[in-house]
């Protein structure tokens, strides 16, 4: 038996979309699934030897919560080079994905009652990974012939003391 909690969440809408691929697949369809992100691609070459390399050499065991010093340390040095921002390692945290990292943000900053600022288009999980963290969702709509530019007014309008959160993305996967 799952929590009230739990069972208020709706279904993945990404995943509904994967799964009806498939069955249209194996009806034999010929189907563009733009459902889940994964690449058309197998993995690199280099990157398959890398791991067999690491494990090799017994990198197997966990890493710190943060992430390796060591691989904070290049993204630090990727930023400054790629980006011109200059962030210290102790500021940067590597998770295994986005999706995981921005639920545990919902989780950490929202109290129930809270509110959560997300501009449409979105990805699919923001309003339930507010609603996990019992906040509201509060959806400020953008639109393409304006380049995705939230409408400060309209923004304003909905600022109050229960908004403990914004999230503000590209009309993209995070």
């Amino acid at each position: 038996m799952i929590s009230k909690k739990v069972s208020r969440i709706q279904p993945s809408f990404t995943l509904q979309m994967t799964a009806r691929a498939a069955e249209l697949r194996a009806q034999g369809v010929d189907v563009i699934d733009l459902g889940v992100g994964e690449p058309d691609f197998n993995t690199p070459d280099n990157i398959i030897a890398a791991a067999k390399k690491a494990m090799d050499d017994g990198f197997t065991k966990y890493t710190p919560g943060s992430g390796l010093l060591v691989l904070r340390e290049a993204i630090c040095e990727k930023l400054l080079r790629d980006n011109s921002l200059s962030y210290k390692p102790d500021q940067i945290i590597v998770s295994n994905g986005a999706k995981h990292s921005l639920s545990t943000c919902c989780q950490a900053i929202l109290n129930p009652g809270d509110q959560a600022i997300i501009f449409s288009p979105f990805w699919v999980s923001f309003p339930e990974f507010i609603r996990l963290a019992d906040g509201e969702p509060i959806v400020i709509p953008t639109f393409a012939d304006k380049n995705f530019t939230p409408d400060f007014e309209q923004l304003e309008k909905q600022l109050n003391p229960r908004i403990k959160l914004m999230i503000i993305n590209s009309p993209s996967n995070p």
